[in-house]
Order: C-alpha cells, then sequence, then structure tokens
C-alpha cells in the first residue's frame, strides 16, 4: 500500500480559496459576456459540433447553419430518440457515431425547461468548472503529498482563461473536464488506500467518461488496466479491482446493447472509428474534423463511383463506415511520408487547435446578435495575448513538472496514463479546428506546471517516502 498524505485544516482553507476564486471567475464571465447566461458569448475556445448537412431552420434553434448537436437535441427533447442526419447519412435516423452523454443531457434540459435550458446549462458548467477545482486541488495533494503544489494547481486552473471562456459554450468541454479530475481523484485514492466503494465509483466514472466523449475510450481501458495492477498490493486487492471492472462494463452496458439491437453489431461507445481515421489520412486532410461536403469529396476522388455510391447507400451505419477501412490503409501504405507528415500536424493541432496555423488565433470571436452577447473591449483586446501565453508557459513547465516528478511516478501513474492516451487518438486521426480535444487534459498539464513552479525552489518538494520506511518507523514507535 503506498503512502498516503494526512489531511488537515491547513489545507482545507486554500481549498476553500481557489475554489471561491474559480466560482467567482466563471459568476462574472457569464454575467458580463453572456447578459447572465442568457445569450452566447461572443468568444469560443472548443468550438461547436461539426456543421450539420440539414437544410436551414431544421433544429430546434432554427440557427442558419444548425450543428449535429443541435440536430441530436432536437430529437432527444422532442421524440426521446438519439437520431440525427449523421454524416455521409441522406436522411434522419438512429445513430451511434458519436458519444450520447452531452446530447443526452441538453436534450432533456431542453424538453423539460424549454427557453432556459441553455442558461441553466451554462450555471451548470460554472459549478462543474468549481468542483473540477476541488478535485484538481485533492489530487494534486495525493499524489505530492504537498499542500503548496495543490494550492498553486488549483490556482492555476482556476485562473485558466480557456476554463473560464468554455463554460459559456454549450459543449461537453467542461462536463468531461469535470469527469477526468474525477476520475483521477478516485483512482489514486483506490490505488493508494484501497476500498471496495472507491474501486467500484472509479469504474462507473470511467464509463460516464466515456459515454461523454467516445475518444476517451482508449485512455479509460488503460487507467482501469493500471488500477488493476496497482490493485495487487493493496489488501483485498483483487475485490477492489473485480468491483472497479465490473462499474466499467456496466455503465456501457446499456448503450452497447442498443448499439447492437441497433447495427447487428457489438459496439461499445461510438461506430465512427474509421470515419474519424479517414478524415485523418486522405488529401484533403487539414488536421481538423472535416465539413460533408469535402468529406464526400475526398471519398468520391478515393473511389470509384460505383463503390462511393455503395458505400451511401449501405443502410446499416456501422457497416457503412467500415468500409472506410480499406482506403484508410490504402491511403497509408501508399503514402507513408505524407502520413508521418499528417500524424505531426494532429499532434499540433491537437495542442493549438488546427485554426492558430490558419489564423494564428486559439480563439474564435462572434459578432454580436440577438443571441449573441456582446464582449467587453478588454477583453477583445487583450484575449488572444492570455491565451497564447497561456499555453505558451503551460506547455514549458508541464513539460518540466512532467520530468521533474518521475519519483512520483507511482503516486500518480493515472496522470502519466493520461498525458499519453488522451492525445492518441487525436493524433492518429484528426483534432479540431479549436482547442476542444485538448481542454479536458489541461487540468493534467497545470498540475505538472504547478510542481514545476514549486520545484524551482529548492527544499520546497520533498521527496517520497517508500511503503517499507514508513511501515519501519511505524513498528519503532
Amino acid at each position: 500500500m503506498k503512502t498516503t498524505p494526512k489531511w488537515n485544516w491547513w489545507a482545507l482553507l486554500p481549498l476553500l480559496i481557489v475554489f471561491g476564486l474559480a466560482l467567482g471567475a466563471r459568476c462574472m464571465y457569464l454575467i458580463e459576456c453572456t447578459d447572465h447566461g442568457q445569450r452566447d458569448a461572443a468568444l469560443e475556445v472548443q468550438g461547436a459540433f461539426p456543421l450539420s448537412h440539414h437544410p436551414a431552420g431544421t433544429s430546434f434553434r432554427s440557427r442558419a447553419t444548425p450543428t449535429q448537436l443541435d440536430n441530436l437535441v432536437a430529437k432527444v427533447s422532442e421524440q426521446h430518440e438519439f437520431a440525427c442526419l449523421a454524416p455521409l447519412s441522406d436522411k434522419d435516423g438512429p445513430t451511434a457515431h458519436t458519444a450520447p452523454g452531452f446530447p443526452w443531457l441538453h436534450g432533456m434540459l431542453v424538453a423539460y425547461f424549454v427557453d432556459s435550458a441553455d442558461s441553466i446549462l451554462r450555471w451548470l458548467n460554472c459549478a462543474l468548472g468549481g468542483l473540477t477545482i476541488v478535485c484538481y486541488f485533492l489530487f494534486a495533494w495525493r499524489v505530492f503529498h504537498s499542500t503548496l503544489v495543490a494550492s498553486i494547481a488549483g490556482l492555476f486552473i482556476a485562473i485558466h482563461p480557456f476554463s473560464i471562456i468554455n463554460t459559456a459554450e454549450l459543449n461537453d468541454g467542461v462536463l468531461v473536464s469535470f469527469l477526468l479530475s474525477m476520475c483521477l481523484l478516485v483512482g489514486t485514492r483506490g490505488i493508494q488506500e484501497g476500498g471496495a466503494f472507491t474501486g467500484l465509483l472509479f469504474g462507473i466514472l470511467l464509463a460516464a467518461l466515456v459515454m461523454v466523449r467516445a475518444a476517451l475510450l482508449p485512455f479509460a481501458t488503460v487507467a482501469l488496466l493500471g488500477f488493476l495492477w496497482q490493485s495487487r498490493h493493496l489488501p483485498m486487492g483483487w475485490f477492489v479491482g473485480f468491483l472497479a471492472l465490473i462499474g466499467f462494463v456496466n455503465g456501457i452496458a446499456p448503450w452497447t446493447l442498443r448499439n447492437y439491437q441497433l447495427l447487428e453489431r457489438p459496439v461499445p461507445i461510438a461506430d465512427s472509428t474509421y470515419l474519424h481515421l479517414w478524415m485523418g489520412n486522405n488529401p484533403h486532410f487539414t488536421g481538423a474534423t472535416l465539413s460533408e461536403p469535402v468529406l464526400r469529396e475526398s471519398l468520391r476522388t478515393a473511389m470509384t463511383e460505383k463503390r462511393f455510391e455503395e458505400l451511401l447507400a449501405e443502410d446499416n451505419r456501422k457497416v457503412r463506415y467500415n468500409l472506410l477501412a480499406p482506403e484508410v490503409w490504402r491511403e497509408v501504405q501508399e503514402q507513408p511520408t505524407k502520413t508521418v507528415t499528417r500524424r505531426i500536424s494532429s499532434a499540433l493541432a491537437f495542442m493549438m487547435g488546427e485554426r492558430w496555423f490558419r489564423y494564428e488565433s486559439v480563439s474564435r470571436p462572434h459578432e454580436p446578435s440577438e443571441t449573441s452577447a456582446p464582449c467587453p473591449e478588454w477583453l477583445t483586446d487583450n484575449v488572444e495575448v492570455a491565451l497564447q501565453g497561456t499555453l505558451l508557459a503551460v506547455f514549458i513547465l508541464a513539460f518540466l513538472g512532467w520530468r521533474w516528478s518521475a519519483l512520483w511516478r507511482d503516486h500518480g501513474c493515472l496522470a502519466a496514463i493520461a498525458m499519453l492516451w488522451i492525445p492518441l487518438p487525436f493524433i492518429l486521426s484528426h483534432a479540431e479546428h479549436l482547442s476542444g480535444p485538448r481542454l479536458p487534459l489541461d487540468g493534467v498539464l497545470l498540475c505538472y506546471a504547478a510542481f514545476a513552479v514549486v520545484s524551482l525552489v529548492p527544499g520546497l518538494v520533498k521527496l517520497p517516502r517508500p511503503p517499507a520506511a514508513s511501515k519501519k518507523e511505524n513498528a519503532s514507535r
């Protein structure tokens, strides 16, 4: 069993301070930039779901350019059905091309609260943002056994401009960040102390995480395997690991069963793996999600006309997307140099967003309108400096913190798993126009950055004590 720090009241005061600061910053942003949560913000750092190829005005928002999320939410709220016009489809129907968690949440809010649903969701994001800071404070405190590191990590996340701006967006960024922070905290506690309930909760949280963002399934799988491996040192560790596995499997089982009934094939979360791999491995590659016209054009030029028509005519969407597998592998085999170049571009787009390479901007502003609130002039003038300066500092400090925290790797193994396995699916396929894929990982990066800042002063960070040393010390007493 790994050593764990002892909680004391001196750690509670900085926790309350950073929690209050986080809530205050997010509340002020909603009040100033979204008209108390009633309208869309003029800034985006995550961006909307890909634009749908629905005709204008077919979603419940009646936007000129509805998104896939709009169409999913409309179906969920009106018909309680997870359906939309999915990529490469010409008609509405039940779909499994994306994770269901956030569209179901948003759709239920629209169904029961109608006009106030967006405002409720923004203030819910505000509350979840504050709870995320609490989770990362406790996570850093458990991993590094330092209230100072935890306090600085909580401070960094509380004032992180990407997290604050993302609070006003009607997207899954805040919810995924919260669930990831809970997984890291609960999983670390389970590795250190064990506990049947902790193991079960960890599995359920991993299931909830992948049900909100399907691309995190590789991370969840490896994190669960790591938890099972670490549990072997705990009293009754096999039982703790078994409960974590049961929680994870039962968490995704209902959706997997629904997909099997719909597609007649086992699909744990989403059936669009080869769709995204094709978006990241084709001559029209940009580093981000392809729009429907560009996606179809890329396939039309790569396939024969007969094969392209057969692809679009396939009713089973799992089979349709799997038909892209030969095209993906053919492109990789025929263009190995370009494939490596695209992977590098995807990695850079994951860190900065594809928009940065075209416009040297990591945010997207919108003109004020009836649905979009005006942005304060001081924020408009300084937002890019704050965002890009933050990214530069975080990347440098996080790398140093990751390197210098090698002695704490046993305590922070889940953070190391997140650093590798969260970016990997996006690097192998594609990122997005803005920072949506990277946003949940920012909390982990800021924890490493806090460790680096404290480590700059000699003597502030103590070396971890091995469990054996702790046992001998307790025996001598």
